[in-house]
């Protein structure tokens, strides 16, 4: 189970590195690189923490 959220949370995160962000356009969060990263990696380390409490 942890293995198959790990390659979900790997998945993400690669969709999110290779994702093109235009610069056309007003800025928003929507797009930025740095907030994607962020909000991906943020509930992996989440659950991480959780496993690691629980255990």
């Amino acid at each position: 189970m942890v293995g198959l959220l790990g390659l979900f949370e790997a998945a993400i995160l690669i969709t999110a590195l290779r994702m093109r962000v235009r610069p056309l356009g007003p800025r928003s969060i929507v797009g930025r690189r740095s907030a994607e990263i962020g909000w991906t990696t943020l509930p992996a380390l989440l659950l991480i923490a959780l496993v690691v409490l629980s255990l």
